[in-house]
């Protein structure tokens, strides 16, 4: 193992002229980068702001990288696609369950395109191991000098106070101290003698007061965290060091390559694809029977749906687990169990696919009867997902170079992408509304909670021919509109709040007592 001094590694890298230099014009760029970071996020509502920052973190990053990173025609260069329309939605849509994930995603991405962009990863992107370069990224990069700039400023004023400038500073500091009391006692006599200057003078203490405090030290704090973790960061991505510490694999280590015996791998597909087959069978005894609600008597359409449905993802989930783990970890020695293996695996996938199926239709079912929601929508988008990552499953098995980690993880970055742009509230209250129409049941309550893009489609139930329901609504929009109409600040603009502004303006909305149930402490 390899010892590493970080006092004498900043010490080095602070001496180069050169990296001093770099250093230098990247800790000013940072600081400006925090201050951008304060003025957009600070007390703010995300929106507009999102992208911008966004766009100033990758050009801060390219101006201080650009002799060791080019926007390439590869997946790092591609990632910046993603990275942009996540950053793009808080812009266009105001949907706070995305927000949420895409303040984890997008960090995630950045991460990601950034290493592998500054040739910084020990793997490739589209090995497992490379989970372990984005980890690194994130607890160990915007760390790892946090201590460099204090060493650089703290060298700058050491040169500010060398030979010859130093007694200069000192006779200056001198000549501050004696005029101090001097200046106490001219000033109050001035100010006996003149009343307007006294007036002026007694202004002074209001304009320290215009600095409040209470705003002041933690804008100053989140200025500082966003520079000092920035630079960190990204000089890590172009500081060439030494690892920390150098890691030797073990002599006597166990590798789980081609750990599982054929023969037990075999035996435990065989028992599983039986239960799996006979389940199957008692499905298709009423499976299709579903789709025309010809449940079991003894059942309810709730119950039909909530007894079976986390069983059978949950069930999905081990399979995709055990399927893993048998394509990597079984031995390959003998053709015709190869074969076989690949058969019940094949068989194994089979069965799950329908599985998913089931439970894609319980969860249909479920929403008919109590509507859609966020839950519900996103869990069908789950089973979608985890049906295509079967398919690329079983084309693994029976090619073996296919390469899984990159074909999941692009088609999730892709799945993200497209859930994000689906733009979900307004599908939830089309398909709501439309489902009132039919059964004449709707949760306005749930609907109310969405958000602004859903409020072009909930201007359709003021027709309601429910009182209650149209009453509701009407209230709501009157309240929402309001809340548009007082505005927010530039960095928190947003194109859904804004069509949902421009809509409701179109409305004469009036405000009933009867039906007095908005709660505006929610928005």
């Amino acid at each position: 193992m390899e010892e590493f001094s970080t006092t004498k590694m900043l010490k080095e890298q602070s001496d180069h002229p050169i990296l001093h230099n770099r250093s230098s014009r990247l800790l000013l760029c940072t600081l400006l980068l925090g201050v951008l970071a304060n003025w957009f996020f600070f007390n703010q509502f995300p929106g507009i702001s999102i992208p911008l920052f966004v766009f100033a973190f990758y050009s801060v990053f390219l101006l201080n990288t650009y002799n060791i990173v080019a926007v390439r025609r590869d997946f790092s260069g591609y990632l910046m696609i993603p990275i942009f329309l996540l950053s793009l939605t808080y812009l266009i849509f105001s949907n706070m369950i995305f927000f949420a994930m895409n303040l984890l995603a997008i960090p995630i991405l950045i991460v990601t395109q950034t290493t592998l962009a500054a040739g910084r990863s020990k793997s490739a992107w589209d090995s497992v191991k490379f989970i372990g370069d984005v980890f690194l990224g994130f607890v160990y990069r915007p760390f790892a000098f946090l201590f460099l700039p204090f060493h650089l400023i703290a060298k700058r004023l050491n040169k500010g106070l060398s030979v010859g400038k130093s007694s200069t500073l000192i006779k200056v500091l001198l000549g501050v101290l004696i005029a101090v009391p001097l200046v106490v006692i001219v000033v109050s006599l001035l100010a006996s003698a003149d009343e307007v200057f006294s007036y002026f003078l007694g202004s002074i203490p209001e304009l320290f007061a215009v600095i409040n405090l209470d705003q002041f030290v933690p804008r100053l704090i989140f200025t500082a965290v966003i520079a000092l973790c920035s630079f960190s960061y990204i000089w890590s991505l172009i500081a060439k060091r030494r690892p920390l510490t150098t890691f030797r694999e073990p002599e006597d280590s166990v590798s789980l390559t081609n750990s599982i015996d054929q023969v037990v791998a075999a035996t435990v597909l065989s028992i599983l694809n039986v239960i799996y087959v006979f389940f199957i069978l008692i499905q298709f005894s009423y499976l299709f029977g579903s789709f025309s609600f010809a449940l079991p008597q003894q059942l309810t359409y709730a119950e039909y749906a909530r007894r079976g449905f986390l069983e059978l993802v949950l069930v999905t989930l081990i399979n995709f687990s055990i399927l893993l783990a048998l394509i990597y970890w079984t031995k390959k020695d003998s053709k015709v169990m190869d074969r076989t293996i690949q058969v019940l695996e094949s068989l194994l996938v089979g069965c799950t696919l329908i599985m998913l199926c089931s439970a894609f239709i319980r969860m249909y079912l479920y929403e008919q009867m109590y509507g859609f929601t966020y839950l519900r929508v996103l869990t069908h988008a789950f089973m979608i997902l985890l049906f295509v990552l079967f398919i690329f499953t079983l084309c693994r098995i029976w090619n073996i170079h296919v390469k899984l980690f990159k074909y999941y993880l692009l088609t999730a970055i892709t799945a993200f992408l497209l859930i994000n742009y689906a733009n979900i509230d307004v599908l939830i209250t089309k398909w709501n509304i439309e489902r009132y129409g039919q059964t004449g049941k709707i949760d306005v309550a749930y609907l109310f909670s969405l958000s602004d893009s859903a409020i072009p489609q909930l201007t359709g139930l003021l027709q309601a021919k429910d009182e209650a329901v149209s009453a509701k609504t009407e209230n709501y929009l009157y309240e929402r509109k309001k809340e548009l109409n007082e505005g927010r600040s530039w960095q928190s603009f947003n194109l859904s709040s804004d069509h949902a502004r421009r809509i409701l303006a179109t409305y004469d909305l009036h405000y009933n007592r009867k039906y007095d149930s908005y709660d505006p402490g929610r928005f």
